[in-house]
């Protein structure tokens, strides 16, 4: 695979990075606003590299949210979130990582049943503001100014890590997992595979 053309733009201070098919564009104002120090704009302009450029790739492999809208946009988020931390060693966000891990059951049953009231949108669909189904989809994913009280911003990218991390911890070809990251083909599948399973019993 060829690697995106990557643009470094001075932005609308609303995004951090966006990509499509061979391209990504970085929001300098963005992310140096996150970024107190040199040390730390190096770090996340790592992060956004790998992360926008599996966005890149998954654009080129003509991934879609027609099914399934809120599960696959958290997978497709997870998978870049995963392979940027396999390329930089570093958790994406290590204080949302630590809110999260002791929670992670309870979320997992929130996340449950946020994808099954979803699940019957479509990427065409256009839920009214404030009904059940844009809250749901609104707790994960596309809040990164408006997170859910109490909660850190843009969960969903935390819990698609997780699935992937043990999708492919079971997977006995981790080349084919990385494929499977790209393409998101069969969400329900993955999630499957990715299941949380609290220790010394199910969920």
């Amino acid at each position: 695979m060829k690697l995106p053309q990557v643009y470094i733009v001075f932005g609308a201070g609303n995004s951090g990075g966006t990509a499509g098919p061979g391209a990504q564009v970085l929001g300098l104002e963005v992310l140096c606003r996150m970024s107190p120090t040199p040390e730390k704009l190096r770090q996340t302009l790592r992060h956004f590299f790998a992360h926008e450029t599996v966005h890149s790739f998954q654009q080129d492999a003509g991934m879609t949210l027609a099914r399934d809208p809120l599960l696959t946009a958290i997978l497709v988020e997870g998978a870049a979130d995963f392979i940027a931390q396999l390329v930089t060693g570093e958790e994406p966000d290590a204080a949302r990582a630590a809110w999260a891990s002791p929670r992670e059951a309870e979320l997992w049953r929130q996340m449950q049943a946020d994808i099954a009231l979803t699940r019957k949108l479509t990427d065409k669909d256009d839920p009214e503001e404030g009904s059940p189904e844009a809250k749901a989809y609104a707790r994960w994913i596309g809040n990164y100014s408006t997170p859910p009280a109490g909660w850190p911003p843009e969960l969903g990218y935390w819990m698609g890590l997780r699935i992937w991390q043990r999708y492919y911890a079971a997977a006995p070809d981790k080349h084919a997992a990385l494929r499977a990251m790209l393409a998101v083909r069969e969400p329900r599948a993955i999630l499957a595979a990715g299941t949380y399973k609290r220790r010394g019993g199910s969920l």
